[in-house]
C-alpha cells in the first residue's frame, strides 16, 4: 500500500515538472472553436392575402408584441419632401370609430404601448388583454383616419424644427451630407425645406396609405406566450380580410462614390466647434461573405471608444469629445460615415484642419496595416458578446427570421455567426478595409466658420472648396461684408438706441416673469437683477423648480432637479460675471475681452453688424440691426462641465421702461432644444434685498 501511494506521488511529481517545463504563460490559451448556435427557428405561415406571418414562441414572459412592417419601395417625395415625417406623427392617431382620445384612454387602460409609423404598426400588451389589444391594432392598420388637428399640429411642430436648423451645426451637416452621399434622387438623400413640407396635404398622406399599405407587401411578427394555433387564429380573425392589392415598386438610380475626394463646406458664422463628416455610399448588405470580417474591421476603426477614431482624436489629441465610423449595411446600397455617436462628429473649430488630417490618416493606417492580434480577438469578442446578449430578446430572433427572408439568407445563417466571427483573420479584416475603406473616394462634409474652410483647401481633389446651404443647395462662397465701423461705434449706436447710458445707469434693479414654451411645455421664468451683475434666474413648471442660478457676484450657484453645484472661478462663472449687467459690451475692455467687428450679415432679411468678443474659451457674437442699433441675435460659447454648449439668442419686441428698451420675446436654441421666453410683467428700482441672491 505504502509503494503504491509512494508511486502515485512520484507520478504527479513528474506530470507537475512537465507542465512547469512546457507551458508557457505568457501566450493566450486557444479558444474552443466556435459551434452552431441553438437558435430557435421562428415558425412560419402565410395567408391566403399574403401576409407572411413570424411567430417566436416565449412561454417566459406575460407580454405579447405584434409588429407588422411594411416591405415596400414609394416613390420618392420629391417636391413634397417631409411628407413621411408628418405621415409618420398622423398616422394611427385616430380611426373611422376611435377618436385621438378615445383610442389613447383605450390604450392606457390595458396598459398597452402602440407605435403605428410610416413603416406599419407596433403593439404590445398582456396576454390577458389580447382581444381588447389586437382590436386596437388592427383598427388602426387599417381604419386610419389623417385629422385637420393633427396633420396642422404636426407640420407646425415641423417648420418649427426646420427653422432651429441654423443653430445646430450637427443636424445642418447631417442634412448636408446625407444629400451629397445619395444624391437627393435617392430615398436618404431626400431633404426636407419649408417649402417642400408648404407643399404637402392630406390627401398625400391618404394616398400613401391607399398606395403602399397591404397584407401582400408586409411581415407580421408575434413574439411571447402564443401558440401556431392561437397565432393563426388572430391573424386570420383581425388581418384576414385585408385586401391585397398591387403596390408598384419604383426603380431607384443607385448612388456611387465620387470618383476623387470632394470638400463641401456649410458656413455656420461664429460656431466654436465644426461638425464634419467622411461620407459614401458602398455596395454593403447583410449576408455578403465578408460582412462579418467588415463589420469587425469597422469595430477597429472607430467602433467604440477604443476605435484607432476615437483614440487618436480624442484622447491623443484632445481635438473632439468623441468620434465613431459607421459602416452600415442596406438592401440596396450602404454608406460609410463618421458621427460623434448622436450626430455628426465634432471637432474644435481651431483644429478642423488638423482633425480632417488625423482622420485620413486612420482611415489609410487601417488599409496599409495588419491589425494586431490582440485588437482583432478584442473586437471578434466584442461582436460575439453583443450577439449573443441579443439572443435573451424573443424578438431578436424573431427579426432573425425577417431578415433571413428579406435577404434570401440560408436558413442557418444566424446559428453559424459564431463560427463565422471565430473565422476571421487579421489578413481578412485588411482586405474589406481595401475594399470598403475608400479615403479618395468620399465627400467631407463641415459646418463651421468660414475662418476655417481654407484650411480643407489641401484634401480636395480639385481644389475646390464648394459650398452649400442648410438645404443642400449648392452656394456661393460668402464674402464678408465690411462694415466700416469700429466696435466702439456699433457699441456707443447700441446704448443710444436702448435710451443712453445715462437712463441704464439709473437701472439699480429689475424683476420680470416670462412665459416659456419649450418642447411642448410651457414652464414660468422669473428673474431678478441689481446692480453691478448680481442676477437670480428661477424656472418652474406647475409651481416645481426646474432650475434655479444664482450670482451674487461672487459665487455662482446652480442647482435642479436633485443636483447642485457652486462656482467660483472657471469659464461658466466668469461667463456670468462678466455678462451679469444690462449692457455687458460697456464692460467687455476692463474685463479683458478682445473685441472685433466680424463684418455685415443678414438676420432676418435685414444687414447687422457682427461683433465678436473674446476671452479664452468664452465667445460671443452679437448682431445688431444696421439701421436701428438694436440687438437682435447673439451666439454665446463657453466651455461647461457638460462640454463646449452654444447657445443662440434672437431678441425682438423692445419696449420703453424707464426711458430704457428691454427685448420682451427671445427665441433660444441651446444644444438643440427650443425655447422661446414672452415676458409678462417687468418691474424697476423696486428695491431687491441682496440675499435674494444667495
Amino acid at each position: 500500500m505504502k509503494k503504491i501511494i509512494y508511486s502515485l506521488f512520484a507520478f504527479l511529481i513528474g506530470v507537475s515538472t512537465l507542465n512547469a517545463q512546457t507551458v508557457d504563460r505568457s501566450i493566450r490559451p486557444s479558444s474552443a472553436p466556435a459551434k452552431e448556435i441553438n437558435i430557435k427557428d421562428a415558425q412560419v405561415f402565410t395567408l391566403s392575402n399574403g401576409l407572411k406571418v413570424f411567430l417566436v414562441e416565449d412561454k417566459t414572459t406575460p407580454i405579447v408584441y405584434y409588429s407588422l412592417s411594411l416591405d415596400v419601395k414609394p416613390a420618392l417625395q420629391g417636391e413634397k419632401t417631409g411628407m413621411y415625417d408628418v405621415f409618420n406623427e398622423v398616422f394611427g392617431r385616430a380611426t373611422t370609430s376611435r377618436s385621438k382620445e378615445q383610442l389613447n384612454r383605450e390604450i392606457d387602460l390595458i396598459g398597452a404601448q402602440a407605435y403605428p409609423n410610416i413603416n406599419g404598426v407596433y403593439i404590445s400588451f398582456l396576454k390577458k388583454y389580447e382581444k381588447q389589444a389586437l382590436d386596437i391594432f388592427s383598427d388602426i392598420l387599417l381604419h386610419p383616419v389623417f385629422t385637420q388637428e393633427e396633420f396642422d399640429l404636426n407640420k407646425d411642430k415641423l417648420k418649427t424644427f426646420l427653422s432651429s436648423l441654423g443653430d445646430d451645426g450637427g443636424q445642418i451637416n447631417e442634412r448636408v451630407s446625407g444629400a451629397l452621399t445619395y444624391g437627393k434622387n435617392y430615398p436618404d438623400g431626400e431633404v426636407t425645406t419649408m417649402k417642400t413640407i408648404e407643399n404637402v396635404s392630406i390627401p398625400d398622406l391618404e394616398n400613401y396609405y391607399k398606395t403602399y399599405f397591404a397584407p401582400n407587401v408586409s411581415r407580421l411578427v408575434i413574439v411571447g406566450d402564443v401558440s401556431l394555433k392561437e397565432a393563426k387564429v388572430a391573424a386570420e380573425k383581425y388581418l384576414g380580410k385585408w385586401q391585397k392589392k398591387n403596390v408598384p415598386v419604383t426603380k431607384y438610380v443607385i448612388p456611387t462614390a465620387p470618383a476623387a475626394t470632394g470638400v463641401a463646406y456649410v458656413v455656420k458664422p461664429g460656431a466654436v466647434q465644426s461638425s464634419l463628416d467622411v461620407s459614401y455610399p458602398v455596395p454593403f448588405r447583410i449576408g455578403q461573405p465578408d460582412y462579418e470580417a467588415a463589420r469587425i474591421m469597422d469595430q477597429i476603426l472607430g467602433g467604440s471608444g477604443t476605435g484607432h477614431l476615437f483614440l487618436n482624436l480624442r484622447e491623443t489629441h484632445s481635438y473632439t469629445y468623441g468620434i465613431y465610423s459607421s459602416l452600415s449595411a442596406d438592401e440596396l446600397t450602404g454608406r460609410f460615415s463618421l458621427s460623434s455617436g448622436r450626430g455628426a462628429a465634432s471637432v474644435k473649430a481651431a483644429v478642423t484642419d488638423s482633425a480632417i488630417y488625423e482622420i485620413f490618416h486612420e482611415l489609410n493606417r487601417i488599409i496599409d496595416e495588419p491589425v494586431t492580434e490582440k485588437e482583432l480577438q478584442a473586437a471578434k469578442t466584442y461582436r460575439a458578446g453583443s450577439f449573443s446578449r441579443s439572443l435573451e430578446n424573443s424578438g431578436t430572433i424573431a427579426q432573425f427570421a425577417v431578415n433571413i427572408d428579406k435577404y434570401k439568407l440560408p436558413k442557418d445563417y444566424y446559428k453559424n455567426y459564431l463560427k463565422r466571427v471565430d473565422a476571421v483573420t487579421a489578413a481578412d479584416v485588411q482586405a474589406v478595409a481595401k475594399k470598403y475603406i475608400q479615403p479618395k473616394n468620399a465627400w467631407i462634409v463641415v459646418t463651421g466658420d468660414q475662418a476655417h474652410a481654407g484650411g480643407l483647401l489641401p484634401f480636395a481633389s480639385d481644389k475646390t472648396i464648394h459650398y452649400y446651404d442648410y438645404d443642400a443647395n449648392p452656394a456661393a462662397a460668402p464674402t464678408v461684408l465690411k462694415a466700416g465701423i469700429s466696435s466702439e461705434e456699433i457699441i456707443a449706436k447700441y446704448v443710444k438706441a436702448l435710451g443712453g447710458k445715462d437712463a441704464i445707469d439709473k437701472i439699480h434693479d429689475y424683476s420680470l416673469t416670462a412665459d416659456v414654451s419649450a418642447m411642448g411645455q410651457t414652464l414660468t421664468l422669473s428673474q431678478l437683477y441689481k446692480q453691478p451683475n448680481k442676477s437670480l434666474i428661477n424656472l418652474t413648471m406647475n409651481g416645481m423648480a426646474i432650475q434655479r442660478i444664482a450670482f451674487d457676484g461672487t459665487t455662482l450657484r446652480m442647482s435642479g432637479m436633485g443636483g447642485a453645484q457652486d462656482f467660483t472661478e472657471g469659464d461658466l462663472f466668469d461667463g456670468m460675471k462678466d455678462g451679469g449687467s444690462i449692457v455687458p459690451e460697456l464692460t467687455y475692455a476692463q474685463n479683458g475681452y478682445t473685441v472685433e467687428v466680424s463684418g455685415l450679415e443678414a438676420v432676418n432679411g435685414k444687414d447687422a453688424y457682427v461683433l465678436t468678443a473674446t476671452k479664452g474659451n468664452n465667445k460671443s457674437v452679437s448682431y445688431f440691426d444696421m439701421e436701428t442699433g438694436l440687438k437682435v441675435k447673439s451666439v454665446t460659447s463657453m466651455d461647461t462641465p457638460a462640454g463646449a454648449q452654444q447657445t443662440t439668442t434672437e431678441y425682438s419686441d423692445y419696449r420703453e421702461l424707464n426711458g430704457v428698451k428691454f427685448p420682451f420675446l427671445m427665441k433660444q436654441n441651446m444644444g438643440g432644444m427650443m425655447m422661446e421666453s414672452a415676458v409678462k410683467s417687468m418691474e424697476i428700482n423696486k428695491g431687491i434685498d441682496d440675499s435674494k441672491f444667495e
